[in-house]
């Protein structure tokens, strides 16, 4: 006894057997191996079957629908508990990871502080995400002051030295502290920010016509017109994807931009060892370099934030570690040192740029 979609329930015989079946049943179908028939009383069961299938299926959606009025009744209080749930699911997590990985609670300036609202200060600060992915290392620490009487960090130093790292570790910790978790630290003090802007990584939109270095405008050009004193900006190499004049004109006039007329808290992450010279003439601008120990052409990641600004990239010997062929690597170096000396020929005196 079988079941079809299509035939309904029929018997199946086999060829050798369906000579012998009884007068009375019927033949359905013929089929290479076997043959189906069905019989008035099976016919008389089905329509049974399918009856009570009905019956089932309706019943079915009549107590779906005193359940669904039932609750609707109740839809608020549904709601509330739910969202109640929910926010405690959320507040336990962040006291979990606090409690286990040595987060410590901040100190939340009140807006209406004017003397100290635009603060954040960080002592020890640790990325919350990249501190759990390290297994053979810990997590080298950084301490950020920002707001008091410096409002634009010029951050220097090699790639992969942690440069972009550090710029997301300070755009997490104010994010974990404004919504009420502790941050992984050993002290903070943390002024609420009105805004967070970050303009780090390289993305094109070449569906739309942008190129990186447009995308990357487009979004400077946002943040340049929406930032207040109140806000934390996060730049990393604005002007990468032009001439180096060109790149460094616009990092340098953006960066005045942001200290002397936006005054908001900002860190400009950059390879524009020119930069440093801002400093010199305007008073909240501070510059900061990522620490890197170079002997016999190796470099050492210390991943440590310091006073003082880079004056080499070491692109070459990050280019070296990545693994590019030493031909290329020498040849690298030779170009490098004539670039060099042409430069220090033609400029016999420090660059001296608009002020």
């Amino acid at each position: 006894l079988q079941y079809h979609r299509t035939f309904g329930y029929f018997i199946s015989v086999s060829k050798a057997k369906s000579l012998d079946v009884p007068d009375h049943w019927i033949r359905r179908q013929t089929l290479t191996n076997e043959e189906r028939f069905i019989t008035p009383e099976l016919k008389e069961r089905e329509g049974k079957i399918f009856q009570l299938k009905a019956r089932v299926s309706q019943r079915e959606y009549e107590l779906f629908c005193n359940l669904r009025l039932l609750i609707g009744n109740e839809a608020k209080k549904i709601r509330h508990a739910a969202k109640a749930i929910s926010e405690i699911d959320a507040l336990a997590g962040l006291a979990e990871l606090a409690a286990t990985n040595s987060y410590i609670k901040p100190v939340i300036v009140s807006p209406q502080n004017k003397m100290k609202n635009r603060e954040l200060s960080i002592v020890g600060g640790r990325h919350p995400v990249v501190e759990q992915l390290l297994v053979e290392k810990s997590f080298t620490p950084n301490d950020i002051h920002l707001g008091n009487m410096t409002d634009l960090i010029i951050l220097s130093g090699p790639n992969a030295s942690g440069k972009s790292c550090y710029l997301r570790q300070i755009g997490l910790l104010q994010i974990l502290a404004q919504i009420g978790s502790w941050i992984p630290a050993e002290s903070a003090t943390i002024g609420i920010a009105d805004q967070i802007f970050t303009r780090v990584g390289a993305v094109d939109d070449l569906a739309a016509g942008q190129s990186t270095f447009m995308v990357e405008m487009i979004e400077t050009a946002f943040i340049l017109n929406q930032a207040t004193d109140q806000s934390l900006v996060l730049l990393d190499e604005i002007g990468r994807g032009t001439s180096t004049f060109d790149g460094l004109s616009i990092a340098w006039s953006v960066s005045e931009f942001l200290a002397s007329k936006i005054k908001s808290r900002s860190i400009f992450a950059t390879h524009y060892h020119e930069l440093n010279q801002i400093s010199e003439y305007l008073n909240n601008v501070e510059n900061f370099q990522v620490l890197v120990a170079h002997k016999n052409n190796t470099l050492t990641f210390l991943h440590k934030v310091a006073k003082g600004g880079s004056i080499k990239s070491y692109g070459i010997e990050a280019a070296r570690l990545a693994g590019v062929p030493i031909e290329v690597i020498n040849n690298a170096s030779k170009v490098l040192n004539r670039l060099e000396s042409n430069h220090s020929k033609s400029h016999s005196q420090k660059a001296e740029f608009p002020k």
